[in-house]
């Protein structure tokens, strides 16, 4: 039980460390469904120098139900397949062929609802909507501030109409320049400015080119 204690401290407690670690999940059916539910609160790289085995991964799961990670039936097994497989007590399978990107931006979306909501509505007190990201996209310095937010991550309190939000949010660098790309034209289309440019992959890697850390995105912002 003592072994794996770190992960069921409070949410907050480790959101960021992932953008510290940098650590690629083995490939396999199932890592970008951690990705997208775990990294936010957890220092994957310690987590994947864990050797646990399905009982305890699932035990695991529970207690981060009991913190509030919420996940459906399907995802929950999903991501207990994955980490019983590849971060079991036995040497993982060999790691198959990469799979192809995701071509449409809601697909790359759902590693951003489980905090966001699936029409970007939040979770308020701890996730802020994202409905009213659309007119910056339609300047310069609001497109620039929403890759860097994408790529790099937030840090620092944000106001959103009545409410206030001071958390975290971590970069999703690990995506392809087209996903990023993708994700941003699917969020911005839902009150997308007159004349909206879609973002490019070409746009984004030049921005990607200017790392920035999360409390200098915040800096930025409109």
């Amino acid at each position: 039980m003592k072994r794996f204690l770190f992960l069921t401290v409070p949410l907050l407690g480790l959101l960021g460390y992932w953008a510290l670690s940098q650590y690629t999940l083995p490939e396999g059916p199932g890592k970008e469904l951690v990705l997208a539910k775990c990294q936010a609160c957890h220092d994957l790289g310690l987590v994947a120098r864990e050797r646990l085995s399905r009982e305890r991964w699932d035990a695991v799961l529970d207690e981060m139900a009991l913190q509030g990670l919420k996940l459906t039936p399907e995802e929950r097994a999903g991501i207990l397949d994955y980490l019983a497989t590849y971060l079991g007590t036995t040497p993982p399978p060999a790691s198959p062929a990469p799979t192809q990107a995701a071509k449409t931006g809601a697909q790359v979306y759902a590693n951003c609802m489980g905090c966001h909501g699936p029409e970007g509505q939040g979770n308020p007190p701890s996730f802020p909507p994202l409905t009213h990201v659309g007119p910056w996209a339609a300047t310069e310095g609001g497109r620039t501030y929403l890759l860097h937010v994408l790529l790099h991550g937030l840090q620092g309190e944000i106001r959103v109409g009545e409410a206030s939000y001071n958390g975290v949010m971590p970069g999703f660098s690990w995506l392809s320049d087209e996903e990023i790309a993708l994700v941003l034209n699917h969020v911005v289309a839902w009150k997308a400015p007159q004349g909206f440019k879609p973002f490019t992959p070409g746009e984004v890697a030049q921005v990607r080119a200017k790392p920035l850390s999360p409390e200098e995105v915040w800096r930025l912002r409109p």
